[in-house]
């Protein structure tokens, strides 16, 4: 089985001088471009989106694999690669992107519109849409345990790289992780979602699968995994923002835990030392302390007079000093003692 093409050897071909001089390809006028750039600043973003406009930067720096990135992302945007491929989206970046590798890839130019609210472009040419039909075929009779044989260590990793940046690109989104952990893909196709279940499965990215309004999803709903990803697809800065969420919330989480143990111990102990109490004085108004052997009146008298005391606390003020067994043990007989008494009364 071959393997996937990288990059064709092709030149790209030029801008006509209009173009070059607006920096872009089918302006409908000045004002609409403004609308376009004039984004919200990256506070305003969700965490998905600014993960997704930090892969399309990385992508710019790296140009190896472009091409499977690409086909990875048609695999996963499109429901159909047959009449048109038509990207509808507000990522100015994301259709600089996609321009970018039909002219580096496939040698055409694309058709681009700014609308009020969109950005979309366009390919009708047929032989094109046939070539990145044929490129997404050849990449699903891959088989995704095998892949890594078929490359070297460092290439296969470029590859897997390429391959999760254009999924995520194409369907991705990432929960802001302040508030839960969930990575999800919403593939339009099931054949598609099956091949990439088994992807991230090699790459121990074990997904879950749920179908949502006739779309099968992928998802990651714990952390590490999540950061695995993050990790697989270079987003550092991401990864770095993500970690230390997940720090803090794990600190968080583990000092709630010490709270409500320590709470939980504190309601136990008061519950108990109340119960002894009631008996001691039980014992005290039916028989007396005088009447209690020595060992028990001791352990009676230093409960009522350190009665917020923990039983090591109890224990070590006994003459000679007891561990929490031994005062233990002998405030269960005082216990034990005052239950007797009841029922002989009753």
């Amino acid at each position: 089985m071959s393997k996937i093409n990288n990059r064709s050897n092709a030149k790209v071909p030029k801008l006509t001088s209009d173009a070059q001089k607006s920096g872009t390809l089918n302006v409908r006028n000045k004002s609409d471009v403004q609308k376009i750039i004039d984004r919200p600043d990256e506070s305003n973003r969700s965490f998905s989106a600014q993960l997704r406009e930090s892969i399309l930067g990385s992508i710019e720096q790296d140009v190896n694999y472009l091409r499977i990135g690409f086909v990875a992302f048609c695999s996963v945007s499109f429901k159909s690669l047959k009449k048109r491929l038509r990207l509808a989206t507000r990522s100015e970046n994301l259709i600089n992107y996609f321009r970018r590798v039909l002219r580096i890839e496939y040698q055409t130019e694309p058709k681009i519109v700014y609308h009020k609210e969109l950005i979309t472009c366009t390919v009708n040419d047929q032989v094109i849409i046939s070539d990145i039909a044929d490129d997404v075929d050849q990449l699903f009779h891959q088989n995704p345990a095998s892949l890594s044989e078929q490359y070297s260590v460092e290439d296969y990793y470029m590859l897997i790289r390429a391959i999760l940046r254009g999924l995520y690109l194409g369907c991705g989104f990432l929960a802001n992780p302040q508030e839960r952990y969930h990575l999800e893909f919403n593939i339009p196709k099931r054949s598609t979602s099956l091949w990439y279940g088994l992807f991230l499965s090699e790459l121990n990215l074990e997904p879950g699968r749920t179908v949502h309004q006739g779309s099968e999803v992928l998802y990651l709903k714990e952390g590490e995994l999540i950061a695995d990803f993050l990790r697989y697809v270079g987003a550092d800065q991401y990864l770095i923002k993500f970690e230390e969420v997940r720090v803090e919330k794990d600190m968080r989480n583990h000092v709630n835990r010490i709270v409500n143990c320590d709470n939980a111990n504190a309601q136990r102990l008061a519950n108990s030392v109340a119960r002894q109490i009631y008996n001691i004085n039980f014992l005290i108004e039916k028989k007396g302390l005088a009447s209690l052997p020595d060992d028990l009146r001791e352990a009676a008298e230093l409960r009522l007079k350190y009665p917020d005391y923990s039983l090591r606390e109890l224990g070590e003020q006994a003459t000679p000093p007891l561990g929490k067994s031994g005062i233990n043990h002998r405030l269960s007989k005082l216990d034990k003692l005052a239950d007797e008494l009841r029922q002989n009364k009753g």
